[in-house]
């Protein structure tokens, strides 16, 4: 049977720069896993390798889990190279023989430096470092690959199990559901795939995320899934989670904190969500990358609903229409689509945010990944955040049209001072020219403010004046039925960069659309927001 080590803690540390590291690894310092290496010194904001590395008691068939990594990396085992992590923020399992049973090394080795050729970042700090937790889980000789549960009809519990065991193993297994519910099953070469009623179920939805277990059982191994029964689909404007229609109203939020980087714990992450739930707001875009395991299971028990995206940020032309590009595309997409499937909160999957959609070649590269994802996913949403409004034209492939409009920011006058004025009237015209039988989401809209800068003129940059802006936004979306909802950019201030990769300014080195801080302290637009939300809501 399965037995998972948890392998958080102390490890070797070593910085090796621009020189890629080789085996055997030289490693004269201390880290603590999870961890980012370049957030203090000696190593604050440096670039290029590093290697952490521990001893491990181990033996046979393993699998190794790494719960996001920055910004890529390769995996040794006693010196061996047992597999690649090449995108950051992407959960990541590894299933090797560990030899025989004694200690083995394990090592990591990183690299936190940009490759724009392939994996554009942008306006988010790209941190090195292992960003959650690291286990090792004991595999019989034939395990369980994978285990996946779809919601059919939601109304009756009708539910799809799939699943893969290793050897193409053929024989009897037993599915057991915490209704108490257990079914006598059959598996063929390696495969189970079988649609049927769930007895005594609960619907999972924001308001009542009721969550089963399925413990998929064969003679020598077994797993344990949680899954939610629900069905997210849409009806001309609207978006519906079983059969009601959703408003959705949240933030894009970044895995980010000033004090450990992106390799947030379970507590901080909790605590931003338990924040969120308090003050009313249901949805969260999970902006720019691949979510880690500990966000999603939160944001399943605790009833969110979930954009999940890849890495891919403002990609032009040509490296958008390279085949080779396309080919790492299509490769994220299907792997954090399988990885995440069994989560109800994601109900939107996405890509390529601010990509150049108004080009005819772009067609190929969204119809691609698009149909790369549904391949995988029946039921989920997919779509991706456009800024090239009006002229997109890629809006009749996606299930939604999501479009990120900044009135009284990036698209307004610099010089003019108050452009609130004009928010309304742009989101009114926006959605006018958007097509009548699809959702129309605002993905990203917001304004720049330093916390305790405070003008009665409601200049750029004060409290005031985002305060305003996110009012007129919040206000239209939530009294206009032709709008699914909206995504605030963002949830909190989040680190950036100081020059050389920055538009109309990063002040402190971070974006500063924020309506918390960074270290989540309230702006105005906090409570104006708030406020609105519980006044429109009737509580």
């Amino acid at each position: 049977m399965r037995y998972t080590e948890t392998l958080n803690g102390v490890w070797e540390f070593a910085f090796y720069g621009n020189t890629q590291p080789v085996p055997p690894f030289v490693t004269p310092e201390f880290t603590v896993v999870p961890g980012c290496f370049d957030l203090m010194e000696p190593h604050c904001g440096k670039r290029g390798y590093a290697v952490v590395k521990r001893k491990v008691f181990a033996g046979g068939t393993v699998k190794l889990f790494i719960d996001g990594l920055g910004l890529k990396g390769e995996i040794f085992w006693d010196g061996r190279n047992i597999g690649s992590a090449p995108y950051a923020y992407m959960p990541e399992s590894f299933v090797f023989d560990a030899g025989p049973e004694d200690w083995h090394e394990l090592a990591v080795v990183m690299d936190n430096r940009f490759n724009e050729d392939f994996d554009p970042f942008f306006d988010f700090y790209g941190y090195g470092g292992i960003y959650g937790d690291v286990t090792l889980t004991r595999l019989p000789e034939t395990y369980i690959r994978r285990v996946m549960i779809s919601t059919e009809d939601y109304k009756n519990g009708t539910i799809r199990v799939q699943a893969s065991v290793a050897g193409n193993y053929s024989g009897s297994a037993c599915l057991v559901f915490d209704t108490g519910f257990v079914k006598e099953v059959t598996v063929s070469n390696g495969i189970y795939d079988e649609t049927f009623s769930l007895p005594q179920f609960k619907l999972w939805s924001d308001e009542e995320p009721n969550l089963h277990t399925l413990t998929f059982m064969t003679g020598c191994d077994e797993v344990t899934e949680t899954f939610g029964i629900r069905e997210v689909r849409t009806e001309g404007r609207n978006i519906l989670l079983n059969g009601k229609v959703l408003k959705l109203v949240g933030f894009n939020r970044h895995e980010s904190h000033p004090e450990v980087g992106a390799a947030m714990p379970a507590q901080l992450i909790a605590a931003d969500l338990r924040l969120l739930k308090e003050n009313k707001f249901n949805y969260i875009r999970g902006s720019h990358y691949p979510q880690r395991a500990a966000f999603l299971e939160l944001c399943d028990k605790m009833g969110f609903l979930v954009w999940e995206e890849t890495i891919g940020w403002g990609v032009k032309p040509p490296l958008l229409h390279d085949e080779k590009f396309l080919a790492r595309q299509l490769e994220q997409v299907e792997r954090v689509t399988l990885q995440n499937f069994n989560h109800p909160c994601i109900i939107i999957r996405g890509f390529l945010n601010e990509n150049y959609c108004e080009f005819e070649a772009t067609r190929h590269v969204i119809k691609s990944l698009y149909d790369k994802i549904r391949s995988v996913d029946a039921h989920v949403l997919i779509t991706f955040a456009s800024n090239r409004y009006e002229k997109d034209v890629t809006t009749d492939i996606v299930d939604i049209v999501a479009m990120n409009p900044y009135p009284g920011w990036y698209d307004s006058c610099t010089e003019t001072i108050n452009t609130n004025d004009r928010v309304r009237i742009r989101l009114q015209e926006l959605s006018d020219a958007m097509p009548k039988d699809k959702p129309f989401l605002i993905t990203e809209i917001g304004a720049e403010a330093l916390l305790g800068f405070r003008d009665p003129l409601k200049t750029y940059w004060s409290e005031e004046y985002q305060a305003e802006l996110l009012h007129e936004c919040c206000d239209y979306v939530l009294t206009h039925d032709d709008c699914a909802g909206i995504s605030i950019w963002h949830f909190a201030d989040t680190r950036s960069y100081v020059s050389g990769r920055q538009i109309f300014g990063r002040a402190r080195g971070f974006n500063n659309k924020g309506i918390l801080d960074e270290y989540r302290r309230p702006k105005l637009a906090w409570n104006v927001v708030t406020d609105l939300l519980k006044e429109k809501s009737g509580k």
